[in-house]
């Protein structure tokens, strides 16, 4: 998230879309930092309907946030996976993949999502071959090692072949 105020409707979009992707696995931030996204995206001019009432909270009604940080995720349409992350963490990795295959997420980062929060946590299943394989290709000792660009082309690329694996629970392709 940034420091500074988001100057557009599509910076306060990412900066909530950013919330949502440390959001998505459980590990809830605080609820003070999703009224701030929410009244500075208000500020940006981003529609949707739940941003206000998120947004004007107050300190005793902040038990209210979650539930309208996830109307606003919805009417926004980031598609975020159900809260337990479908049967063994494969919805959430798939969420995390399209981020990833869509530039709204940093491959490094999602590769590290889904490791920690998915692989640690329910096992290595087949359909996360192509980024554990990646992830360990990177990994290799051998001195210099790929550039940062390198490493985010086969991140990406192990991203979209999870999106071919894991079936999208909306029926539709990312």
């Amino acid at each position: 998230m940034t420091t500074s105020e988001p100057r557009t409707t599509a910076e306060a979009v990412e900066e909530l879309r950013t919330v949502a992707h440390r959001w998505a696995d459980g590990r809830r931030g605080s609820t003070a930092q999703l009224i701030r996204a929410a009244d500075r995206a208000l500020w940006a001019g981003v529609d949707a309907p739940s941003l206000a009432p998120l947004a004007e909270l107050l300190t005793v009604e902040r038990d209210l946030a979650a539930e309208l940080f996830g109307r606003v995720t919805d009417e926004l349409g980031f598609g975020l996976p159900p809260a337990d992350g479908g049967p063994g963490g494969l919805l959430l990795a798939r969420w995390w993949a399209a981020e990833i295959a869509a530039g709204r997420l940093d491959p490094a980062e999602g590769a590290a999502l889904i490791i920690d929060d998915i692989v640690e946590v329910h096992g290595a299943h087949e359909e996360l071959t192509p980024m554990l394989d990646a992830v360990r290709a990177l990994w290799s000792p051998r001195p210099p090692g790929p550039s940062t660009a390198e490493t985010h082309a086969r991140l990406t690329r192990a991203a979209r072949e999870l999106l071919t694996r894991i079936p999208d629970p909306r029926g539709a392709a990312e």
